[in-house]
């Protein structure tokens, strides 16, 4: 080999070098977009007031299937899932000071049947535990022991804090969750204290300082949005009424499970305090930050607590406001995206919202089923149609008919007449078409062909 051909070799590998570089940066810029929804580790700490100056103190925590090391359950006998992960979640106490007060540990068994849903990070074992502690302010840390290595296996909580002889109210940050057995019992969101923007109602037991029996006046209002939040609309503010019940106080359940922790609210001999069931009306609000309000009828102090909503599995590309403007074109004119997307970033997310909200299949709730399915596409046109050449699948040929239409009833991949490989969609629904991409010498699949399926 010349000296000339050794350099025309070189220069063409560096080329090749540079623009393989490039397009896998541009994939990891585009890639921003879709942040992975990242360790999935959460956890509260809710203080129960118990006789004298002690206090239970429970710990609730979930932690995605991800996170544990899951193996095949061997033993026949054994009827709860095909694979089998032991769980081990350390639990430390420390004072205001830092010192270490309680050191225990909680350990479990999740199960899964699916090798997908032993790395799935949306489905999550729980665990918990119940403390006893004396006046002070504490804070708890939880570390899940033994599993897959993760950035987020250790996590601490906000500090709680038990101080019986103060006659500041409430007694402690209220507990979330889906109401059970008509009332009986709650399933806790464990979400950090936050509640979950969902299709159903919650319910926050809050505990309170008051020996007596009587009803409470609620209130719940919408704080006006920040400068960083994704901007909703404004809801009415929410009024009701709720009751005291003395001595009526939350405790782990001996049916919880590690799928399934469930608290039952029990007669104490604690009469000085009372817990205070109050239905939070999520289907008629959206994610944002409220303030919840109590008053006893017939006194003056306000009980003031932060609520916040929060849609946890919130679609990715709706989270990026000019990536969630841009992939909008598939549905709407240009006259109509050139409308929505004018103005500031507050203005054009709320225009957005109003689009989807005019929309909205079940105007009865404010969670808007069409939203969150066109984005869930999106999401997964992404990911499952991404390559080099093609780095955001979602704007690829492939993405875009999957996101229109969704997944296919079947898919077959075949050689055309110039022994070019194809994908061939079948819908046999309500589309009742058969989509044909075939793949371009540059490595794109290109929509050759569409006709009414047979």
């Amino acid at each position: 080999m010349n000296i000339a051909t050794m350099c025309l070799v070189v220069l063409l590998a560096h080329t090749s070098a540079v623009t393989m570089e490039a397009q896998n940066a541009r994939r990891i810029q585009q890639s921003q977009v879709f942040l992975d929804y990242g360790d999935r580790f959460f956890g509260e700490a809710v203080v129960v007031p118990r006789s004298g100056d002690s206090a239970s103190m429970i710990v609730l925590f979930r932690m995605a299937n991800d996170f544990l090391s899951f193996t095949r359950v061997t033993d026949r006998s054994d009827l709860r899932g095909n694979f089998k992960a032991d769980v081990n979640v350390g639990i430390e106490v420390r004072d205001s000071i830092g010192v270490i007060r309680q050191r225990t540990s909680w350990r479990g068994t999740a199960y899964a049947n699916t090798f997908e849903e032993t790395n799935s990070k949306t489905n999550f074992t729980h665990g918990w535990s119940t403390l006893t502690i004396g006046t002070g302010k504490y804070v708890i840390t939880l570390e899940i022991i033994s599993q897959k290595e993760s950035s987020q296996k250790r996590i601490t909580l906000p500090a709680v804090e038990f101080a019986p002889g103060r006659a500041n109210l409430p007694v402690a940050m209220p507990l979330i969750g889906e109401s059970l057995d008509g009332g009986e019992a709650v399933r806790p969101f464990v979400f950090g204290g936050l509640v979950p923007f969902q299709a159903q109602d919650a319910e926050a037991i809050i505990l309170v300082r008051d020996s007596r029996e009587g009803l409470y006046d609620v209130r719940i209002d919408q704080e006006p949005y920040d400068d960083k939040s994704i901007r909703w609309w404004m809801v009415g503010d929410v009024e009701g009424v709720a009751t005291a019940s003395p001595g009526v106080l939350p405790e782990i359940s001996e049916l919880s499970t590690t799928q399934r922790p469930i608290v039952r609210m029990r007669p104490t001999d604690v009469s000085s305090i009372a817990s205070v069931r109050v239905r939070i009306p999520v289907t008629a609000m959206v994610p944002g930050k409220y303030t919840l309000r109590l008053v006893r009828r017939g006194g003056v102090d306000t009980i003031k607590l932060p609520l916040t909503v929060f849609w946890e599995m919130m679609p990715l590309s709706l989270r990026n406001l000019n990536y969630a403007m841009t992939i909008l074109r598939y549905i709407v004119s240009d006259s109509l995206h050139a409308s929505i997307d004018e103005g500031t970033d507050a203005e054009r997310r709320t225009k957005l919202m109003a689009y989807w909200r005019e929309r909205d299949p079940s105007r009865a709730t404010t969670f808007n089923e069409h939203m969150f399915e066109y984005y869930r596409r999106v999401d997964q046109a992404f990911y499952a149609y991404s390559t080099i050449q093609e780095p955001d699948g979602a704007r690829s040929e492939r993405g875009k008919v999957y996101i229109l239409h969704g997944s296919p009833s079947a898919v077959k991949k075949s050689l055309s007449t110039k022994d070019k490989p194809q994908e061939i969609w079948t819908y046999l629904n309500k589309v009742n078409t058969v989509f044909t991409f075939e793949l371009e010498d540059n490595g794109m699949y290109k929509l050759r062909d569409m006709k009414a399926a047979q």
